[in-house]
């Protein structure tokens, strides 16, 4: 599904935050921690955020250039409204170099480069309900980056009872973390690695913000599920995995979902194999042995892998045969021995 064809071209930017002006003139940008200053005309490194006659614009409210409905499984989000579509929208730009990425079509793009259309906070949602879409994904590129659109369209998707979802890598500041998420109701965060090391020279970015944007989004309540694309010879180190599942589970508890997803060669990274499936196996057991309870693979068929069981009786609750779930036994988000699941779910569920 798109809606694209039926808009017209967004020829303005928009007027940006998270922004101060410094002494030497140019401006400070502090929506993520690249921190990026700017002269007038230039752009940050996310290409979408830019000095413009000396205050800061979107280049990218309103303009999405991917719009489409997918399953919320493929987010991945296996513990909120599992089996149910979510509307879903990307523009573009990012704020990591990631040499591994996957969206890098749209992601290392600058605005004038990709086909956006208008679509304003109102009509998106709008266009997820008329799409019967119980809640809306800001994904395909980092939403981080077009903050206050993701702002704008929580708000009015609250109004209409929309859910929304952020899929990011995380990269926030303190400040602006608050004011993005204050309408978010889940986030599927990728932990890109566990290591300085690759974050700095396979991301660009470090490992330290990441983090501590995942222990602020436990303390303020979204429900958030992680993501661990695992690429052969960069992350794949069953040591790196578990101290990474250890972490979890202190800081964020065995309840914690956890994704290990396969790699596939793309963008600057041709040259290394696609993840194999028995890698994606052994993160699985050692994430389980670490103490973590809901632990999945992705990008591979794994009946097992993809299946949420209840962590006392061993039941299968909710079995997946790739992005469609084919069997959900929950009763108001609760194994038929009573325990309740973690997570968010379809009150007919």
């Amino acid at each position: 599904m798109s809606d694209m064809n039926e808009l017209e071209p967004l020829e303005e930017s928009a007027p940006a935050r998270w922004w101060r002006r410094e002494e030497d003139g140019r401006i400070l940008c502090y929506l993520c921690p690249r921190y990026c200053r700017m002269d007038d005309g230039q752009a940050g490194f996310c290409y979408i955020r830019k000095n413009v006659g000396g205050t800061l614009r979107s280049l990218a409210y309103a303009q999405p250039c991917a719009v489409q409905v997918d399953p919320i499984e493929k987010k991945p989000l296996f513990h909120f409204l599992p089996g149910t579509s979510i509307f879903s929208m990307g523009t573009a730009g990012c704020n990591m170099g990631c040499k591994f990425c996957q969206n890098w079509e749209i992601s290392k793009s600058r605005e004038d480069q990709v086909r956006s259309v208008t679509l304003a906070p109102g009509e998106a949602v709008a266009a997820a309900v008329r799409h019967r879409c119980p809640s809306m994904a800001f994904t395909y590129n980092e939403p981080t980056i077009w903050g206050e659109y993701v702002i704008d369209i929580s708000r009015a998707a609250r109004r209409r009872g929309v859910k929304t979802v952020m899929v990011t890598n995380g990269y926030v500041t303190p400040e602006a973390l608050p004011e993005i998420y204050e309408g978010i109701d889940a986030a599927n965060v990728d932990l890109k690695a566990f290591t300085e090391g690759f974050y700095r020279k396979v991301t660009l970015t470090h490992l330290e913000p990441v983090l501590e944007t995942l222990l602020s989004l436990s303390r303020l309540g979204v429900w958030v599920e992680i993501t661990t694309l695992l690429i052969p010879t960069l992350n794949d180190d069953m040591t790196e995995i578990r101290e990474l599942s250890r972490w979890i589970l202190e800081h964020l508890g065995a309840e914690q979902p956890l994704h290990f997803t396969a790699f596939h060669p793309d963008f600057k990274l041709t040259d290394l194999p696609a993840t194999p499936h028995e890698t994606l196996h052994e993160a699985r057991r050692v994430a389980l042995e670490a103490g973590l309870k809901h632990v999945y693979e992705g990008n591979v068929r794994c009946e097992e892998g993809s299946t949420t069981w209840c962590p006392r009786c061993g039941e299968a609750l909710i079995r997946r045969s790739w992005h469609d779930v084919i069997r959900n036994v929950l009763t108001v988000g609760r194994c038929r021995c009573g325990r309740p699941l973690a997570g968010l779910f379809p009150e007919a569920a």
